[in-house]
C-alpha cells in the first residue's frame, strides 16, 4: 500500500479515537435514585467553616431527654437559692414536649421580657435537663440547668461534652447557643457537636465532619419543648 494512502487511514483511525475519548469525558451518568423514584440528592451540606462534610442523610431523632427538679436541699447546695424565693420554691415536674409533632406545636411560648414577679400567685423552682446525640462511633450529651419564679427565667447554665470510639473519628468540640434567658419567660438553647467522621492519624487531615444539633426551649416553670434537631 502506498505510503501516503497508509498514512491517511492511520490520521482518520486517530481522529475518530480522540472523538470517542472527548465523547465519554462529556458524558453525564443519571444520578442514584430514591426508594420513591426520585433523584437522590448527591450535594454535599455547607459545614461552618467551609470545610467538607459528611454526605446528607437521613437523621433519626435524638432520645429523648431526662429532667427532674431539683430539691431545696440541691438549690441551696448550689447556690441557686439566691436565684428564687425559696418560701415560694415548690418541687414542680418538668413537662417535656416533643413540638416535632404537629399537634403540639400551637403550644409552644412564646418569648416576651417580663419584670421579676414576687406575687405569691407564682411558684418558684430549679430544674435539670440531660440531653443526648448518639450514632455509630460518636456521642454527645449536653447539661441545662435553670430556675424561675413561674412568670420569669431568673437563672440559666448550659454545657456540653462528646467522645467518639472508631480510630476515624474524631471529636472536636461542642457548644451551647443561647437566646433570651434571665428577664424572659423563657430560656431557647441550641446544643452543637463537631465530629470529625473521616481522619488520618497520619497527615492529620481531617476529609469530612458532621454536625449534630439539638435546640430546646424553657420555660420560667419547668416547662420543656423540644424545638428540633438534625446533623
Amino acid at each position: 500500500m502506498p505510503l501516503k494512502r497508509r498514512f491517511a487511514r492511520a490520521t482518520v483511525s486517530c481522529a475518530f479515537a480522540a472523538a470517542a475519548v472527548l465523547s465519554l469525558g462529556a458524558f453525564s451518568p443519571v444520578p442514584p435514585t430514591s426508594p420513591d423514584g426520585s433523584p437522590a440528592s448527591t450535594v454535599q451540606p455547607a459545614s461552618p467553616d467551609g470545610s467538607p462534610t459528611s454526605m446528607i442523610q437521613r437523621v433519626d431523632p435524638p432520645p429523648r431527654p431526662t429532667a427532674r427538679a431539683l430539691t431545696a436541699d440541691e438549690i441551696r447546695r448550689r447556690g441557686l437559692d439566691k436565684y428564687i424565693d425559696m418560701s415560694l420554691q415548690q418541687e414542680t415536674p418538668p413537662r417535656i414536649v416533643d413540638t416535632n409533632q404537629g399537634k403540639f406545636a400551637s403550644g409552644i411560648l412564646s418569648p416576651a421580657r417580663q419584670f421579676s414577679n414576687t406575687s405569691s400567685n407564682f411558684t418558684s423552682g430549679c430544674w435539670y435537663l440531660t440531653t443526648t446525640y448518639g450514632a455509630p462511633g460518636r456521642n454527645g450529651a449536653a447539661y441545662h440547668t435553670w430556675c424561675g419564679n413561674g412568670a420569669q427565667v431568673t437563672y440559666t447554665s448550659a454545657s456540653c461534652t462528646g467522645s467518639t470510639n472508631l480510630p476515624s473519628y474524631m471529636y472536636e468540640g461542642c457548644q451551647n447557643i443561647q437566646a433570651y434567658g434571665v428577664g424572659w419567660n423563657v430560656w431557647d438553647v441550641t446544643d452543637g457537636w463537631r465530629f470529625c467522621t473521616s481522619y488520618n492519624p497520619y497527615t492529620g487531615v481531617c476529609s469530612s465532619r458532621a454536625y449534630p444539633w439539638q435546640k430546646n426551649r424553657y420555660g420560667a416553670n419547668g416547662q420543656v419543648w423540644l424545638l428540633g434537631w438534625g446533623g
